[in-house]
């Protein structure tokens, strides 16, 4: 009985042990790599997941998801405190002004009434990040990033503020339905949450 219960506590040792060596790896998304940890605000983030993301039914960016602490739901991630980082990278050529009009459409599809109706200046901000280029090329990386301090959000492009912060707390999580919500591509939305991770583990 010892033997077997002893038995038992390695296997799953060694089951945690892989885990946390997956996530400790860069996982690569088309040629993208996402590293285990992004820093945020002096604050160290873990991957939570990656995935590609499609624009009009094709691959258009791969996309990294970086929280504080790991969560498996739609529901505990947006509610996870602290800095967040969504890492886009583009995977080709992309209209500057398609891709904000995708932000805004899935937006649309996955949020509430009252959230859209409480976040209306926000997303008039997240509409307008993207006119001052006309394109994004291959491998430009734009990040969001959620800093709890300011209670704002920073969109980047290439490391280059693209809008002046969006103001408002409520905003971040709503902007995450954009890869996690409900009406996402399903494979898209596992990956995020962690199923890339348990396939990296299983490698």
């Amino acid at each position: 009985m010892k033997t077997m219960m002893r038995l038992r506590a390695l296997a799953f040792a060694a089951l945690l042990g892989s885990a946390f060596a997956a996530r400790a790896m860069p996982i690569d998304v088309d040629g993208v790599n996402f590293e285990d940890t992004e820093t945020v605000a002096s604050t160290k983030l873990v991957r939570n997941g990656a995935s590609t993301s499609t624009m009009l039914s094709a691959k258009a960016t791969a996309v990294g998801l970086y929280m504080t602490q790991h969560q498996p739901t739609m529901e505990t991630a947006m509610a996870q405190k602290g800095p967040k980082r969504v890492r886009l990278v583009a995977l080709r050529e992309i209209s500057a002004k398609d891709l904000a009009t995708v932000l805004l459409d899935r937006i649309k599809q996955n949020a509430t009434r009252d959230e859209i109706e409480n976040n209306v200046l926000q997303f008039a901000a997240l509409g307008g990040a993207f006119t001052g280029r006309t394109k994004l090329l291959k491998g430009d990386v734009v990040t969001l990033d959620y800093l709890p301090a300011a209670q704002s959000t920073e969109i980047r492009v290439n490391g280059e503020l693209a809008t002046q912060p969006i103001l408002g707390d409520s905003f971040y999580p709503i902007l995450m339905k954009v890869w996690i919500g409900p009406k996402v591509r399903g494979s898209t939305r596992e990956n995020l949450l962690g199923a890339s991770e348990q396939h990296l583990a299983a490698k």
